[in-house]
């Protein structure tokens, strides 16, 4: 009895010890384990600070208290939401805070300075010393456990910039500890406790090590928002396949207008469309393609594929799917892309020229309008650089008042000068004019086109208030300037600018300008008639439904195609065809006036079709602004010649 009572001691005795033994190596490991996730913390901290420092390009601007660039802010919007970064901010070379992932709308104000709520911190990152700790919170305004991490940019061997991390560790911790839990209760003896602090220790720091790797390979070639390829791999790619010697195209691809997208969108639907064009990107791809994003709204997609033809099948075939609409939480989004190819090693013998190609035949199909592509030609690289001298010397123009206006008289049938069209001109240095066809249409693709109208407007009114009060000026007008709904304010302004009266200024429109959005633009003219300016239809007779707007709003002015003038005299049906025009206007009372006359012959035809103004050279051309004081001077003098003599007056007189 005695021996078992001292048995049942010794187990017990036994028991305890072993018991003491695995709760102190449970101990032992918790604090073990607890010691590398605060070094694990700070080695995210640091490294999601120096991978945000990396990626912003004008982050010292942004220090210097400048706003972040657009491309700036759509990486930092996108950081937050990458890994477990909660919150960033960027600080100034003195430590005052510029910038902060949860106040992105104050970029740019400077605020609070480091040393307010960590001193310690301030002293060493403005020596150029990282700091990076390991801190317990409450939520919800912090996780319970998370890394800080202040990180000082060096630039020209000075701090010019210091990036502060949040990087939320709640969940990692979390789940070591229930990995420790289990662990525990493995330790069933005190040779299992002593072996299972160095092998917690190890399966700690390897899989540590592990997920570092991972995250930092995903990072190094993938983009973080949509896993496609980022620039860096799939530059690297195309070196590869150019060393192969292996025929292959890449194409490049733009969103049209994403911006305006995304603002209506919000950051998180943006990036939800990136997501979904990704999504159909790479449903387009082939087996072995590489398909990748490389920077905001730009992808592209790199094919082995030989065949010219099926190059730009593919390309065309990309621009137009991806431009079909997406439909994202219920909602229909509408958006354009542009695709621009090059071909290797045709088109570049190393990776930046081959993507240098494929940038100038995007930006070709980018000016040619939407769901464009284009295929590269040498030709391209200088018919892109005088695309911008063009689009330069637009924005000269207009901004250091460039253009100028000419003015082509029209004249009644038998009875002199009755006023001029006023004619936008873009000079040159060397003395000469770009055409009107070439530069209009850049001018609309630049968004200009609204402001050049405005100024032709103004300058007309400006110039037709020095004439004789008998005369007009007409004004061609553009579909954007209706675009906004405010004509009718700016031709208010113009009258009142220059004096002109109201029934002086003619506003010329076309039939292609009615064959959108007719009403809006109907309703514009009916405001503009209202003020007393008389509104013409220009070209009439070159459009399919002319007709049917002489119904919907009164114009004051028909103004006959100048093909019909040319063909007077070829073609026996035009005359009857000018009749019936001119029959027409007459019977809705309305003026028509001939385009495009030459010579003595149709100006004579047209007189006997019953046309009331004629335009063209046999009256004048376009001419300068300064020029026109003497032309109108000698309609003056022609006019008084043209007069009946005394007796001449006496004899009609008696005559009537």
């Amino acid at each position: 009895m005695r021996s078992l009572g001292r048995d049942l001691y010794l187990g017990v005795g036994l028991i305890g010890c072993l018991m003491a033994a695995v709760w102190g190596a449970i101990e032992v490991t918790s604090r073990t384990v607890e010691n590398l996730l605060v070094e694990d913390a700070r080695a995210e901290g640091r490294s999601w600070a120096q991978y945000l420092a990396g990626n912003i390009p004008d982050l010292p601007e942004i220090a210097a208290g400048a706003a972040p660039s657009a491309a700036t802010m759509e990486f930092f919007a996108r950081a937050q939401n990458v890994g477990d970064v909660f919150l960033y901010k960027i600080f100034d070379s003195e430590g005052r805070l510029r910038l902060a992932s949860d106040r992105l709308e104050e970029a740019g104000n400077p605020a609070q300075e480091i040393a307010k709520h960590n001193p310690t911190a301030a002293a060493a990152v403005l020596r150029g010393e990282p700091v990076i700790e390991a801190k317990a919170g409450e939520p919800p305004l912090r996780p319970r456990f998370y890394a800080e991490a202040y990180v000082p940019v060096v630039r020209a061997g000075a701090v010019a910039a210091i990036v502060e991390v949040y990087v939320d560790q709640a969940a990692k911790r979390a789940g070591f500890r229930a990995d420790l839990a289990s662990a525990a209760f493995a330790l069933a003896s005190i040779v299992a406790a002593a072996f299972a602090i160095p092998a917690l220790g190890l399966y700690f720091r390897t899989r540590q090590k592990h997920e570092a790797d991972e995250r930092a390979d995903f990072l190094a070639h993938y983009d973080p928002l949509t896993g496609l390829l980022n620039r860096t791999s799939f530059m690297a790619g195309l070196e590869e396949a150019l060393a192969s010697a292996q025929p292959f195209a890449i194409h490049l691809l733009d969103v049209n207008r994403f911006k305006e997208a995304n603002d209506a969108l919000g950051h998180a639907g943006g990036d939800e469309l990136l997501n979904a064009i990704a999504d159909r990107l790479h449903g387009l791809a082939g087996p072995g393609d590489m398909v990748a994003r490389l920077d905001g709204d730009e992808f592209a997609l790199a094919t082995f594929a030989a065949d010219e033809a099926k190059v730009e099948t593919l390309g065309q075939k990309l621009a137009a799917s991806l431009s079909e609409p997406y439909f994202l939480s219920d909602q229909r989004i509408d958006i354009t892309v542009c695709a621009g190819t090059a071909i290797a090693p045709k088109d570049g013998s190393d990776a930046p020229a081959l993507m240098k190609s494929a940038d100038i035949a995007l930006r070709h199909a980018k000016a040619e309008g939407a769901r464009s592509h284009h295929l590269f030609r040498a030709e391209m690289d200088s018919e892109l650089k005088a695309r911008r001298d063009l689009e330069a010397l637009l924005r000269r123009a207009l901004f250091q008042d460039g253009f100028e206006l000419q003015f082509q008289p029209f004249h009644r049938v038998d009875d002199g000068l009755a006023g001029f069209e006023a004619l936008l001109r873009l000079p040159l240095k060397d003395g000469g004019y770009v055409r009107p066809d070439v530069f209009v249409p850049v001018a609309e693709q630049m968004g200009l086109i609204d402001a050049i109208g405005s100024w032709v407007l103004r300058r007309g009114c400006e110039v037709a208030a020095r004439w004789p009060q008998h005369l007009v000026v007409a004004v061609n007008l553009s579909p954007i300037q209706f675009e906004d709904g405010r004509l009718c304010e700016r031709v208010r302004e113009a009258l009142a600018l220059s004096g002109l009266p109201p029934h002086r200024l003619e506003l010329e429109i076309t039939e292609g300008l009615l064959l959108g959005d007719s009403d809006h633009v109907l309703a514009q003219l009916a405001e503009v008639k209202a003020l007393g300016v008389r509104i013409a239809m220009d070209d009439f007779g070159t459009g399919y439904s002319s007709l049917s707007y002489l119904w919907k709003f009164p114009f004051d002015k028909l103004k006959i195609d100048q093909s019909f003038v040319r063909a007077l005299g070829v073609d026996d049906h035009v005359s009857s065809i000018v009749e019936a025009i001119v029959a027409l206007g007459r019977s809705l009372h309305l003026t028509v006036t001939a385009e495009g006359v030459e010579t003595e012959a149709q100006r004579d035809r047209l007189r006997a079709l019953g046309c009331h103004l004629l335009q063209g050279y046999l009256f004048g051309r376009p001419t300068p602004t300064q020029e026109l004081p003497a032309l109108i001077l000698r309609d003056f003098q022609a006019g008084l010649e043209r007069a009946p003599g005394p007796s001449e007056a006496r004899q009609a007189a008696q005559t009537g």
